[in-house]
């Protein structure tokens, strides 16, 4: 894997666990577009931005406090500027467990497209 696939992931993950939104705001201009896509199955139309990036980064986590994001190991597959890899989103509070998959398009060594892929949420 690319250091540089390992690292946007890595910042990624983080990204969306940050719950201070000056620290997370920093850090989402660092590893996205400016013009950055996301793709959430939750919402019909296209997520484009920074700024909407962050909105949307706000409302999943009021809608699951606590909780923080976690790339489960041996997940991540790459090539040509393209990763996927799969995840966990829980906390220590709370049994339910979100998993799903996230693709990304890299653009000069930023995330250019993020496309989600959530599955149903389970009880460990």
């Amino acid at each position: 894997m690319s250091s540089t696939i390992e690292q946007l992931i890595n910042k990624h993950i983080e990204i969306w666990s940050e719950t201070d939104s000056k620290k997370r705001r920093i850090k989402i201009q660092e590893a996205y577009t400016s013009n950055c896509r996301v793709f959430d199955p939750f919402f019909s139309d296209v997520i484009v931005g920074h700024d909407a990036l962050d909105d949307l980064i706000d409302e999943v986590q009021a809608k699951n406090p606590g909780k923080v994001f976690t790339v489960i190991p041996g997940t991540v597959d790459e090539h040509h500027d393209q990763a996927r890899f799969s995840w966990r989103y829980e906390s220590s509070e709370n049994s339910i467990v979100i998993t799903g998959q996230d693709f990304i398009a890299v653009e000069n060594g930023s995330i250019h497209s993020l496309t989600v892929f959530v599955d149903k949420p389970t009880s460990d």
